[in-house]
C-alpha cells in the first residue's frame, strides 16, 4: 500500500512539473523583449518561433488536459444550443459563433490564484483576438465550469506578432482543439 501511495505521489509530481515547465516556457516566450520590440511597445518578440520536434511533442500534451478538452466540449454544445450552464452561455453569447466553430490553439495554460486554470487561446479561423478562459472545478465532484471568458490584454500589434511567431501552431489543424 505504501508503494502505491509513493507511486501516486511520483505521478502527481511528474504531472505538476510537466505543467510547470510548459508554463515557464510559454511565459518566457510571450514576455521576452528584444531591442527591436521596444519601439512598438509589443510584448511579443518579432519573427517566427522555431520549435524542435521534442518541444512540439511536449507542447501537444496541453490538449490532453481535461480543462482544455472541456472548452472544446463547451464550445460544441453552445453551437448545438445544448449543454453548458446559463452563465457559460451568456459569456459566450458576446462573441460571434464563428469563433467557436473554429479549432483553437492554446497559447498558455496556468493555475489561477483563486483556483482552477486560466487558458489563453486563439482561434485558427479567426486569429484576430486572443481570449482568456477561466475553468474552475466546482463542488465535491469537481465538475468543470467556465467562470470567465473574455479578451486577453493584447494589443493589435501583439496579435499581429502572435500570428507570425506561432504561425506553425496556428496553422496546425491536426493538433489544435
Amino acid at each position: 500500500m505504501l508503494l502505491l501511495s509513493h507511486l501516486s505521489a511520483i505521478s502527481r509530481s511528474r504531472h505538476f512539473f510537466r505543467n510547470a515547465l510548459f508554463l515557464v516556457c510559454t511565459v518566457l516566450l510571450l514576455t521576452h523583449m528584444s531591442p527591436t520590440q521596444d519601439s512598438s511597445g509589443s510584448k511579443i518578440p518579432d519573427g517566427e518561433a522555431q520549435f524542435t520536434q521534442e518541444q512540439l511533442q511536449e507542447y501537444y500534451l496541453v490538449y490532453k488536459n481535461p480543462d482544455v478538452r472541456y472548452l472544446r466540449t463547451l464550445f460544441d454544445a453552445y453551437l448545438r444550443n445544448s449543454g453548458g450552464a446559463e452563465q457559460e452561455r451568456q459569456m459566450m453569447s458576446k462573441w460571434n459563433k464563428e469563433y467557436f466553430r473554429s479549432k483553437f490553439v492554446v497559447l498558455s495554460r496556468e493555475d489561477n490564484t483563486f483556483g482552477g486554470t486560466l487558458i489563453t487561446i486563439i482561434f485558427q479561423d479567426r486569429p484576430d483576438k486572443v481570449f482568456v478562459a477561466w475553468i474552475y472545478p466546482e463542488g465535491a465532484n469537481k465538475r468543470l465550469t467556465l467562470r470567465r471568458f473574455e479578451l486577453g490584454e493584447f494589443s493589435d500589434e501583439d496579435i499581429r506578432r502572435i500570428n507570425i511567431r506561432y504561425k506553425k501552431l496556428i496553422k496546425d489543424k491536426i493538433h489544435a482543439m
